[in-house]
């Protein structure tokens, strides 16, 4: 069954500020988060509730939520893995 996926607007700025190798890649990736395949993993601790898509050195933070009933993928941060997680973190406590 395929899901819905949601991209917010800050994922997009993000993929737009990209080199197209990587920007190709990454859309793949979340295209293919609607069957829910890719390097996907629960995040634990403060991001408890949220996973990441790992492409290459790039994460996308993604929930799920329901919707009018339906599952729906909601990709709400992307990042380098070097910064990704902090940033995302201070945000949530903002």
């Amino acid at each position: 069954m395929m899901l819905s996926v949601r991209i917010q607007q800050e994922v997009l700025d993000y993929l737009r500020k990209l080199p197209p190798q990587p920007r190709h890649a990454l859309r793949l990736a979340i295209k293919n988060l609607a069957r829910e395949r890719g390097d996907i993993r629960p995040l634990v601790e403060d991001l408890e509730g949220f996973h990441r898509l790992r492409v290459g050195s790039h994460r996308v933070i993604f929930e799920y939520e329901m919707l009018d009933g339906l599952r729906v993928i909601t990709c709400v941060f992307a990042g380098t893995r070097r910064w990704v997680y902090e940033v995302f973190q201070s945000r949530l406590r903002e």
